[in-house]
């Protein structure tokens, strides 16, 4: 078996089975791409099937990376047997998951899988647009990988305009890009590319070398080895060498049968056509016809109808739109979250408004309260002053009339003892007058005490006016 096909079939024995082992749900989605992806030239039914069920694992998880690379699987898978339309919804798709999860240095690979389609069908104007922004993204993340792949879409793009030299500059700037030392494209890759170049130039001899290197490459891919065969019978019919020619278009025809390889496949059959027709063999002729035609029939979007372009142009305006709508809906968010801003923005002028009032206010009447706090201070000392001084007044009287009370106790005590004798002296007249018969003196003396009496309470009355 050649191209590696043990070593082939033995890996994905080995994936197979790691998967049936698996627990962890995401390992067992990477698992399932990976092996969808060695399915491609092996079972073409299988290698949806795998990318199919890992897609519908990382939706059930909401796995937004899983989704993308299930999707991006799913369009490798549907590229690889032809259905093109299939193969670029997918791939927009995987775009489309990329960016709303923002890995945008993911959305590369997937702009360069749709460049790669968009190239296939003839489109190269757009073609280069998609290019051109996994370019840029590529050197800003620094992923040489996806950067050698957008050197190579750029090869392709000057090659289907028949720029030679430019699409020899590009693959060989594409081919010495490195990584960790090592070249991105193996020689499989490489030589394919470059034979073809060297074909439509009519670099015959060199694009033999680069053919033959394919086939000596053990690690080359099958649509890789059918592409070098068919290249190699065009050269031999270009030299009239029919019968070689035609040796080797069987065998790219029997490898293309086998691997599924259904673009390849369209390419023999359109040169078994041109080598039955300078082998003027009719019936064969209309056989491969015949054959070019059903397959291209079969194959979603790529016939004869122009089915292709209409199919893709659908899936990018639909795709288009839906981005449109997101913008528009993105546009009225903002301009909700614009208006809330202003209408927050505008409470908030109007509350620091109300605030600074408030504080003037406030500051009108602490202003008018310390104005008033020191009148009322200005009171109170005055108050106090006042006290002070009325204090001292009573102080002073008091002691005036201590003194008065002192002297009019001294004097009292002494005019009581003169007015008791007056009274006495009137009372013991009267007592011994109620004995004798001859009044009339007793009664001269009784006046006499009673005048000697008021003389006593008149000077009585005179020291309390002093």
């Amino acid at each position: 078996m050649s191209f590696s096909s043990v070593a082939q079939d033995i890996g994905l024995k080995e994936k197979i089975e790691k998967l049936s082992q698996e627990k962890d749900t995401i390992s067992k989605i990477v698992l399932m791409g990976q092996i969808s992806y060695m399915y491609q030239y092996k079972d073409s039914y299988k290698s949806v099937l795998y990318a199919d069920s890992a897609l519908k694992l990382a939706k059930k998880l909401n796995y937004q990376v899983g989704i993308a690379k299930s999707y991006n699987f799913l369009g490798l898978a549907y590229a690889a047997i032809g259905k093109l339309d299939f193969a670029l919804k997918n791939y927009l798709d995987a775009l489309s998951t990329n960016k709303n999860a923002g890995l945008e240095k993911e959305t590369a690979k997937n702009l360069n899988n749709i460049a790669e389609v968009l190239i296939t069908i003839g489109d190269v104007e757009s073609a280069s647009i998609y290019v051109k922004q996994a370019y840029e993204i590529n050197k800003k993340y620094n992923n040489l990988k996806s950067l050698a792949m957008s050197l190579s879409l750029m090869s392709d793009i000057y090659l289907r305009k028949s720029d030679y030299d430019k699409a020899i500059y590009y693959l060989n700037k594409a081919r010495f890009l490195k990584a960790d030392e090592e070249q991105v494209f193996d020689s499989g890759f490489y030589y394919t590319k470059l034979g073809k170049i060297n074909l439509l130039r009519d670099s015959l001899q060199q694009a033999i070398n680069s053919f033959n290197k394919v086939l000596n490459f053990k690690n080359a891919e099958p649509d890789q080895v059918i592409n070098a065969y068919t290249g190699l019978a065009i050269i031999k019919s270009k030299k009239k060498q029919y019968a070689e020619s035609k040796i080797l278009l069987n065998k790219a025809l029997s490898i293309a049968n086998k691997t599924h390889a259904e673009i390849q496949l369209l390419y023999v059959y359109e040169q078994m056509i041109k080598l039955s027709e300078d082998m003027n063999d009719l019936n064969k002729q209309i056989y491969y016809l015949t054959k070019k035609d059903s397959l291209k029939g079969e194959l979603l979007g790529y016939n004869t109808s122009g089915n292709i372009f209409s199919s893709l142009n659908k899936i990018l305006t639909d795709k288009k739109d839906k981005e449109n709508e997101e913008l528009r809906i993105q546009s009225n968010f903002s301009e909700q979250r614009l208006n809330k801003q202003r209408n927050t923005s505008m409470f908030l002028f109007i509350g620091i408004t109300v605030l600074l009032l408030l504080g003037f206010v406030a500051l009108f009447n602490y202003r008018n309260k310390n104005r008033a706090y020191k009148k009322l201070d200005i009171a109170n000392q005055q108050i106090l002053k006042h006290n002070s001084n009325l204090e001292q007044i009573i102080e002073k009287r008091t002691a005036i009339i201590s003194q008065k009370n002192a002297k009019l106790k001294e004097v009292a005590y002494f005019n009581s003892h003169r007015v008791r004798k007056h009274m006495a002296n009137i009372l013991g007249l009267i007592n011994i007058a109620s004995f004798e018969d001859e009044k009339q003196e007793f009664f001269n003396l009784i006046e006499s005490e009673a005048k000697n009496m008021d003389e006593t309470l008149s000077e009585i009355n005179a020291m309390t006016h002093d």
